[in-house]
């Protein structure tokens, strides 16, 4: 066996992380970690990668007892980390980010640029053909940046271990089905594969056995072939898995959102659609297809020179947030750590920024009261199930999830016009998704615009009434009702790809 866990034991003041954890991983095998937000999956990781000393418990490698004492030493024992928060370095290139930390080729003196391009292009052939790998990092898709830290863990000396922590949350399905063939190609050459994913479905098809944290406790491990979806949910949560309802189309109601032949795209195209007053629309595409840039420009963080947006008939400046917070707009990004949460700041003052008057000592003076911060974290937290300690501790002590809601959390008490969701669950367990459905449905119902983009097929499908399909800078079908398929989806994903080669 090439790594044993036994017993591993890690707590945080009086909070428990682990509290005797046990997984077994065979070199050659795809295993799948899982667990609902909090279950204890990051820490468990953080043990292997020498970020954290467990308190209590045992790592055998390779059979022998081990103590992995920093990031360079789980280095050096071919340990390689896939994180689902990205860290690179935004003027770099891809080629140049896969290089941090790692010894450059040389030719004489001098950095052989060539030898890093040949690299990483041999990597990236098999997982992401397209992407771009001269390009700097701010300037690609958060899904694009994904897939440069999965090529960057890949590169360089064989790795004994690869460790994936939601590889594919922001990826099409076409580019995970890529990265699943490279995760079995890995096991086929000896290598072990912790795979990290609230993705049930592709657990199934991937993963050859499986281990079930709960609570920082192992709640179930065994091989794959003898459980199924709905056993994987009842061991993550204690409950059986919340059934996906997909929404009818709503009854006749007022245009909410209206965007006119918006600039779009590097061929020239021109964008318009519609949403109505409590219509969840959603927009699909592969990695690439600007779903993104779109939601960007709606929401005025990317200015526009052409078209018009209006909401509710009022017209929205062009690179003006203010614009829509003022006419009922709200916004959560795909990146929550990079651009949604105030990481320097406190839960309740990350929850309070959006409504700054709700939570001021009296309406006549500038300054915020901690009682009233306190107060709407504790409502926030009531209404979302958030799993949190203090209101006053940094957001990035929370899971995934809990700081996903957050960013729903921190529009609570105002009137919403038009809510934009960018990967709303990208990360989160089935438990915390549902809830987050049907905050996105209790918008809706009260009446707001809903925009939503999603690489969860299954999710799109539960939550929208209508489905834009973007490729290549435009629109190449509006779905809805018999014909919001999954077929249909991604046939139309796929058709400039078709039209610029016959043969594809």
């Amino acid at each position: 066996m090439l790594l044993s866990i036994k017993a591993l034991e890690k707590r945080y003041g009086g909070a428990r992380a682990l509290g005797g954890a046990n997984i077994e991983v065979a070199a050659g095998s795809v295993h799948g970690l899982l667990g609902e937000n909090g279950a204890g999956k990051s820490t468990l990781i953080k043990t292997l990668s020498g970020l954290v000393t467990p308190d209590a418990g045992e790592i055998l490698i390779d059979g022998k007892p081990a103590s992995i004492e920093s990031v360079r030493h789980a280095e050096e024992l071919g340990f390689r980390f896939i994180h689902q928060e990205l860290s690179l370095v935004p003027h770099f290139t891809a080629v140049e980010n896969a290089f941090v930390g790692r010894a450059y080729p040389k030719r004489g003196p001098f950095i052989d640029r060539a030898a890093m391009a040949r690299a990483i292009a041999e990597t990236a052939r098999d997982i992401a053909p397209d992407l771009p790998l001269d390009v700097p990092a701010a300037r690609l898709t958060t899904g694009q940046k994904q897939l440069v830290e999965i090529i960057r863990a890949l590169i360089g000396e064989p790795a004994r271990l690869v460790v994936m922590d939601e590889p594919t949350a922001s990826l099409s399905d076409g580019e995970a089905r890529r990265l699943h063939k490279a995760v079995r190609r890995l096991a086929e050459r000896g290598v072990a594969v912790i795979f990290i994913s609230h993705r049930l479905d592709e657990v199934m098809e991937i993963c050859d056995r499986y281990t079930v944290l709960r609570n920082g406790v192992t709640a179930g491990a065994g091989d794959v072939s003898d459980i199924d979806r709905p056993g994987l949910v009842r061991l993550m949560s204690g409950r059986e898995e919340a059934e996906l309802i997909a929404r009818p189309t709503p009854a006749r109601s007022p245009v909410a959102l209206k965007v006119s032949d918006l600039p779009f795209g590097d061929h020239g195209s021109r964008i318009s659609f519609e949403i109505k007053a409590g219509e969840i629309l959603g927009l699909y595409g592969l990695v690439g297809a600007g779903r993104s840039s779109l939601m960007k420009i709606v929401w005025g963080a990317t200015s526009h020179r052409e078209g018009t947006i209006t909401l509710e008939g009022r017209a929205l400046r062009p690179g003006h947030i203010g614009d829509r917070i003022a006419a009922g707009g709200a916004y959560v990004p795909e990146d929550r750590r990079h651009e949604g949460l105030i990481v320097s700041r406190t839960i309740a003052e990350n929850l309070a920024i959006a409504n700054l008057k709700a939570v001021r000592v009296a309406p006549s003076l500038p300054w915020v009261g901690l009682a009233a911060l306190r107060r709407r974290a504790e409502e926030v937290k009531a209404a979302l199930s958030v799993k949190m300690g203090s209101a006053f501790a940094k957001p990035l002590t929370l899971s995934g999830g809990n700081q996903q809601k957050l960013l729903f959390g921190r529009w609570f008490g105002r009137p919403i016009r038009l809510l934009i969701l960018d990967e709303p669950t990208r990360g989160v367990d089935v438990g915390a998704k549902a809830e987050i459905h049907a905050v996105a449905r209790r918008f809706a119902d009260e009446g707001a615009a809903v925009l939503m983009t999603t690489s969860d097929m299954d999710e799109l499908l539960a939550l929208a009434n209508r489905v834009l399909v973007l490729a290549g800078g435009e629109i190449t079908a509006e779905l809805s009702g018999s014909s919001l398929t999954p077929a249909r989806i991604i046939d139309a994903a796929f058709q400039h790809q078709s039209r610029k080669d016959p043969a594809a």
